[in-house]
């Protein structure tokens, strides 16, 4: 047998080895990535919660779905209706759970219905929008300790302060926030000399200019804190 007679050969079974390979699985739904965290807040208008948007693919084509958040099914109706290619965007974003005070964690689940197998999860945590200061009672002039959660936005977070409504000082708290949009910082509890004897708000954002929350949508914090005189 000839040198070229040998390599046909070689090449027949190499295509014949390719169109024996069985085909190809199903491949599993994949589900768009979540926000680290997702902020809640009670406010006077009631209690609020971002939105979750989510996206996910490769569910069959017109199926329904169930979403389920830790475990509990949660929304039905047309938009959680998959599209032709396999594809589910739910029309408008799910709030996330709300918590109270600091962060807790969650798990969103879209299983296909008719199809347990065809399932995918992402987990996310929610949290509170909020900042405390301790001690509680301080001179204006002491270093007190503010900290914060929610301030997600990767910017700054800053305090403004305010005194009869007019803007007296901002500070940065912060360069960046940590995870979940945390700060802890140590400053003056009023930085400016001689405060006025009142009540002070401090507006916590990050927006190093200050933005009136009534005119202009902004995510803040306010604390209210009384400076008296204190006989000797």
């Amino acid at each position: 047998m000839s040198r070229r007679i040998l390599a046909a050969g070689g090449a027949l079974l190499v295509v014949a080895s390719v169109y024996a390979l069985p085909a190809a699985a199903h491949a599993a739904p994949t589900i768009e990535p979540l926000k680290p965290c997702y902020v809640t807040a009670d406010t006077p208008e009631g209690r609020q919660s971002e939105g979750i948007e989510i996206r996910a693919a490769g569910f069959t084509p017109n199926s329904t779905v169930d979403l389920l958040l830790d475990g509990v099914a949660q929304r039905e109706g047309a938009d959680l209706q998959v599209g032709q290619t396999g594809e589910l965007v739910l029309a408008e974003p799910f709030p996330a759970p709300f918590v109270a005070s600091g962060s807790q964690s969650f798990t969103i689940t879209l299983t296909e219905d008719g199809n347990p197998a065809n399932t995918v999860s992402a987990t996310a945590k929610s949290t509170a929008l909020g900042v405390t200061v301790t001690p509680t009672r301080a001179r204006p002039s002491d270093r007190v300790r503010f900290r914060g959660l929610g301030f997600t936005k990767r910017k700054p977070i800053y305090a403004h302060y305010l005194f009869k409504g007019k803007l007296r000082k901002t500070v940065r708290m912060a360069r960046r926030p940590r995870e979940c949009g945390g700060f802890s910082a140590l400053r003056r509890q009023i930085p400016v000399r001689n405060p006025h004897v009142g009540t002070w708000t401090i507006q916590f954002d990050q927006s190093s200019r200050f933005v009136n929350p009534d005119r202009t949508p902004i995510v803040f914090v306010r604390l209210a804190i009384r400076i008296t005189l204190v006989p000797q």
